[in-house]
């Protein structure tokens, strides 16, 4: 077994699903952990004004630690690129080293859909200079999503007017499940990530 196998097969014993993209100097590893209401990874609480995320430290960075360690044994590098693989401000790049990597596909609610459990899916990744050999197709592939072909439901209940157009957020700093959206901070609207949840893909 290659070192790129055996790190994803110890990946795969934390995560529900593991990729790797080629970058900066060495290797991405980009997971994925599934969300569920017994393991709430967008558990949180408002403090100060300030959304402050609790499930992804109780949930994500045990796993990333785990990881890590794995990886330190074995003589290399590694470490959680964002806030313990958070990708805090760079949500849309996370999404197509996903798809670089054969996560699965994009939907038109931009979403990465999992094979296994669609939309239930978050990402998380982490960077290691393990000579890892990428997975997936190697590229971002921009295609329809075959199971979005005649649905439409993400897009026509965004209360944001006009932000989702099919497989493209046009102002990705207006969606309110952004916390750093200006709507978010004046007020102006509220979400409940219904683009998510009202996604039949992994029901």
């Amino acid at each position: 077994m290659g070192i790129t196998d055996e790190i994803l097969e110890q990946a795969m014993t934390l995560f529900d699903s593991a990729g790797v993209v080629a970058e900066g100097g060495g290797a991405v590893l980009i997971l994925g952990l599934e969300h569920t209401r017994e393991r709430n990874l967008d558990e949180g609480v408002i403090e100060g004004g300030r959304f402050h995320n609790k499930g992804w430290p109780n949930h994500v960075k045990p796993r990333m630690m785990n990881l890590i360690d794995i990886l330190l044994e074995k003589g290399f590098k590694a470490e959680p690129i964002g806030w313990w693989g958070y990708p805090s401000g760079d949500v849309m790049r996370l999404k197509r080293l996903a798809v670089t990597a054969g996560l699965g596909q994009q939907g038109k609610n931009t979403l990465i859909l999992d094979p296994k459990v669609g939309h239930r899916i978050r990402l998380a990744a982490m960077w290691t200079n393990a000579p890892l050999t990428p997975t997936g197709p190697g590229v971002y592939e921009y295609r329809e999503h075959p199971l979005c072909q005649s649905c439409n439901t993400c897009i026509d209940i965004c209360p944001v007017e006009g932000l989702l157009q099919p497989y493209r957020l046009v102002a990705p700093a207006r969606c309110l499940c952004n916390l750093d959206s200006i709507l978010v901070r004046d007020r102006q609207g509220e979400c409940r990530e219904a683009c998510r949840t009202i996604c039949p893909v992994g029901r």
